[in-house]
């Protein structure tokens, strides 16, 4: 179900610099979930928005099967149609 009534608030590290989590303008709450807030990626992927994580791969540097799958994972994560599935699950993409 989409998340309609949650309103996203803009923060940042002091109060003079807050960063909105999504793109202005902002869609109006009765167009959803018609038309959606677009996340503001570049926000994201420059860290001025506060609240971002990153996602780490952990792979075994074991040489066995378990390294070699990690690794093409890793690989895999980097292709485009690994920044696109990321993007799809609701990460965003480095490029």
């Amino acid at each position: 179900m989409p998340q309609c009534s949650i309103k996203a608030l803009p923060i940042g590290r002091t109060p003079d610099q807050l960063v909105s989590p999504y793109q202005v303008p902002l869609v109006p709450p009765a167009n959803c979930p018609a038309q959606r807030n677009q996340l503001n990626a570049a926000a994201f992927r420059d860290r001025s928005y506060p609240l971002t994580r990153s996602l780490y791969v952990v792979i075994p540097k074991n040489g066995g099967p378990e390294q070699q799958a990690g690794e093409a994972y890793a690989k895999l994560l980097l292709t485009d149609d690994g920044q696109r599935a990321l993007a799809q699950a609701g990460f965003v993409p480095l490029r």
